[in-house]
């Protein structure tokens, strides 16, 4: 282990980028995702809405879903912004980057996903955000959040700031 750092060791060596692979609980989300959706399921039991896809509510353990769709517009719960490739060469182009935790203010659900922005000193907790769509190919569709349109003359406050480590900024739990 002598003369690599700390970053190197963690750092994933895939050629391309990680990618979700739909499986049967989530094919149908995936779907709505292609059709430009935001599918969410919610237990026909206990109303209670859950993401990501699954058999059987956390709540109450029932197996009956109804999919609805999601406005998809919500806040950030905390992100983190990456100045460097751990996640493998493949995300070199994208650098920096912002993954966000998105609390959608419909449903409650909480997702992990990019957060599309120009400046990421915007970014911060409690961000408002709304969902886009990205066809990576053929088969998959990935939603991903973009700031919501500030009101004219209402510039974005900045918030907690991020403390940088090994060239990845540091970010705040939720």
């Amino acid at each position: 282990m002598r003369g690599r750092t700390h970053v190197e060791m963690w750092k994933c060596h895939t050629i391309g980028q990680q990618l979700p692979i739909p499986d049967e609980e989530s094919q149908i989300f995936w779907e709505g995702c292609r059709r430009q959706r935001l599918l969410i399921q919610q237990c026909d039991h206990c109303w209670t809405f859950r993401f990501p896809p699954s058999p059987l509510c956390r709540v109450c353990l029932g197996s009956l879903t109804t999919w609805h769709e999601e406005p998809g517009q919500g806040e950030v719960l905390t992100f983190c912004v990456y100045h460097a490739e751990i996640a493998g060469p493949a995300w070199r182009s994208q650098l920096p980057y912002t993954v966000v935790v998105v609390q959608l203010w419909y449903s409650g659900v909480k997702m992990l996903s990019h957060l599309i922005c120009d400046d990421p000193q915007l970014v911060r907790i409690g961000l408002p955000v709304r969902v886009g769509f990205e066809a990576v190919h053929a088969g998959l569709t990935l939603p991903k959040f973009f700031p919501l349109q500030r009101a004219e003359g209402q510039p974005f406050q900045h918030g907690h700031l991020c403390a940088k480590s090994f060239a990845v900024e540091t970010c705040l739990p939720f």
